[in-house]
């Protein structure tokens, strides 16, 4: 158990040290700035309207149960489809069948 922290540990250090080290380049810390002030707003926003969040995952809610409603009616749809096909192709090969075999009596096998 021991050594599973220290691995924590120093992934952890790890990752300080190299966030450190590369704000030393000033486009990057440029970018972590702006980053920052945008999540600050949005969180500041967030917690003065937190009825956003939610009317936002009622929306994604409801557009994900009407995606789901479809594809399960597509299902359906194909899957009746399916079963359709899967009663006629006997007895289009049947009628197939007997055609040919008209034919053959007809006409005898003189397509050799």
């Amino acid at each position: 158990m021991g050594k599973r922290n220290k691995l924590v540990e120093g992934i952890v250090i790890g990752a300080i040290i190299g966030g450190a080290v590369s704000l030393f380049d000033k486009e990057t810390r440029s970018s972590v700035i702006q980053g920052s002030k945008k999540l600050k707003d949005k969180t500041t926003t967030l917690i003065q309207h937190p009825e956003l969040v939610t009317d936002t995952v009622k929306e994604k809610y409801e557009t994900i149960r009407t995606t789901i409603e479809q594809v399960s009616e597509d299902v359906s749809f194909v899957a009746g489809k399916v079963e359709k096909l899967k009663e006629t192709t006997p007895q289009v090969m049947e009628i197939v069948n007997d055609t040919k075999e008209a034919f053959v009596e007809k006409y005898g096998d003189e397509q050799k």
